[in-house]
């Protein structure tokens, strides 16, 4: 069942560095591959088509997360295509919030392992969704308000998204953290990922 809530849309406006982003594979129009790499407080920025972008931002350096958002959008100003089909998850991040603290203990003593010091969160592989228009972000907006004003059920909502929505996924291949100390906030000091995104519609996946 979708249990997204839109964000607000519209971004800070903060200047974004723009990192290489090398293209892996462009199949036609449908999926596409790139890579890149981050270092602390950078952002990222792929021009995926003329009115699509996909973004890293850093977040800021008071969040307890000290790592990056993925975000899809036509500009750096509007960001909200993942997040408006992107289910809240633990503590209220969602897979797009990628955490330093997703990959360490609850302690920050040592790796995200399996135990009683397990953080409950996604680890390398983020699965998202997104739209890629907003004729599309629109429409499932208001699918979204007439689910809430219950005019809609879960399994009507969910039908009627699936027309707009595609499949993204970030693949992090490597990671460097800072500040492992116990009891502290550590943070992403690099890290190297690839994208693929699928530009088809849900129903024709």
């Amino acid at each position: 069942m979708y249990g997204w809530r839109p964000r607000a849309l519209f971004g800070a406006g903060a200047v974004l560095l723009v990192v290489i982003a090398l293209p892996m594979c462009l199949n036609g129009a449908d999926i596409i591959r790139f890579k890149g790499t981050v270092k602390d407080r950078e952002s990222f920025q792929y021009k995926v088509r003329d009115d699509l972008i996909f973004g890293l931002d850093p977040q800021r350096e008071i969040d307890p997360c000290q790592g990056w958002e993925i975000w899809l959008g036509p500009s750096d100003k509007i960001k909200t295509y993942a997040a408006i089909v992107t289910t809240t998850h633990y503590h209220g991040l969602i897979a797009t919030d990628i955490c330093a603290s997703d990959f360490r203990n609850s302690d920050n003593s040592g790796p995200n392992v399996p135990g009683p010091k397990n953080v409950n969160r996604p680890q390398r592989v983020r699965q998202f969704e997104f739209v890629t228009n907003r004729s599309d972000y629109d429409a499932v907006y208001k699918a979204d308000k007439a689910y809430v004003g219950l005019t809609l059920t879960a399994e009507q909502l969910s039908f009627e998204v699936s027309q707009y929505v595609h499949a993204g996924k970030v693949n992090i291949r490597g990671l460097s953290f800072g500040n492992l100390h116990v009891g502290s906030q550590p943070r992403i000091e690099r890290m190297n990922f690839t994208v693929e995104l699928d530009l088809r519609r849900g129903k024709a996946r």
